[in-house]
C-alpha cells in the first residue's frame, strides 16, 4: 500500500521556499517539519553541523529540506545564507527568524558589557540582519511573510533574576517587527511575530532539572503544563498562511495563559 499522505491545511504553501533560522532543534526544528508536511521547500539554518545532520535524519527521506550554516549575529554570514537560498531555489516566500544565542545573563548592576552585547546581538541584532537580507528578496518576488520569534519576555520582565538582557532584546524584537511591518504593510510583504511562553526546548529542559524552578514555571502557566515545540510551530504556520492575511505587525501570544 502507498504511504499515507499527510493532511495539508495550507495548500498555498506547496513548493514555497522557507528559511528557518535556529532550525535544527526545539521550535525551529518543529517548524521546519511542519512546513515540509505542507509541501514547502525548507532551508534550515544554524551553526552546528553535527546537530544539523542529526536533525535532517528526523525528516522523511523524500522531504525537500536542506541545511546551510549560518551565524545569525554575523551580517556576512546571513547575507551568504540568503544568497545561497536564492542560488538554489530562486526565491524566498517565508522566513521564521527563530535563531538566537547569548553569552549568559546576570543582574543588571553587575552584568559585563560583553555579556550584554552578546545577548543583544544574539537575539535582536540577528533579527535585524535577517530581515535586512530577506525583505529585498521577498519584495522582488512579489511578497512573502516574515515571522520573528519574540517570546512573552518581549512583553514583560523576565520572570527570574538575571534575564534583563534577554528581555530587553525580545522587547526590541517586537519594536523592530512592528516598525518593519508598517514600512511594508501595503507592499504585499507581511511581517509579524510569535510570542511563546514556556516551551519544552533544550534550554528550558535545563531549568526543569531544578525542582524549584520547574514548580515556578508550571505555576506561571495556567494551562498546567509547558507548551510543545509543535504547538508553537502550528502558530508560526498559521501566521505564514493566507488565513492570517490581515496579521500585520501584531504579535501572536501562544503561552498557555501566561500573559492572560
Amino acid at each position: 500500500m502507498p504511504a499515507e499522505q499527510p493532511v495539508r491545511r495550507y495548500p498555498e504553501m506547496r513548493s514555497k521556499v522557507v528559511v528557518v533560522t535556529g532550525g535544527t532543534s526545539g521550535i525551529g526544528l518543529a517548524a521546519g517539519q511542519a512546513f515540509t508536511r505542507e509541501g514547502a521547500v525548507v532551508v534550515l539554518a544554524s551553526r552546528d553541523e553535527a546537530r544539523a545532520q542529526a536533525a535532517l535524519r528526523l525528516f522523511p527521506d523524500d522531504a525537500p529540506v536542506s541545511w546551510i550554516t549560518c551565524d545569525t549575529a554575523d551580517g556576512a554570514s546571513v547575507a551568504a545564507l540568503i544568497e545561497q537560498v536564492q542560488a538554489r531555489h530562486g526565491r524566498l516566500d517565508y522566513a521564521f527568524n527563530n535563531g538566537g544565542s547569548s553569552g549568559g545573563g546576570g543582574p543588571i548592576a553587575t552584568m559585563s558589557e560583553d555579556t550584554w552585547r552578546k545577548a543583544i546581538d544574539g537575539y535582536l541584532t540577528s533579527v535585524f540582519l535577517c530581515m535586512r537580507q530577506q525583505i529585498p528578496v521577498m519584495l522582488a518576488g512579489g511578497g512573502g511573510v516574515i515571522v520573528n520569534n519574540a517570546s512573552v519576555d518581549g512583553l514583560r520582565a523576565y520572570p527570574f533574576p538575571g534575564g534583563g538582557a534577554y528581555a530587553a532584546a525580545k522587547h526590541g524584537v517586537l519594536g523592530l517587527t512592528k516598525s518593519a511591518a508598517l514600512e511594508h504593510a501595503s507592499s504585499g510583504l507581511r511581517i509579524t511575530a510569535v510570542c511563546p511562553g514556556w516551551v519544552d526546548t533544550p534550554p528550558v529542559a535545563r531549568w526543569l532539572n531544578d525542582p524549584a524552578a520547574a514548580a515556578d514555571i508550571i505555576r506561571q502557566t495556567p494551562r498546567g503544563r509547558i507548551g510543545t515545540p509543535e504547538e508553537i510551530a502550528n502558530a508560526v504556520l498559521w501566521l505564514c498562511s493566507d488565513a492570517a492575511s490581515f496579521m500585520i505587525g501584531s504579535p501572536l501570544i501562544v503561552d498557555g495563559g501566561y500573559m492572560a
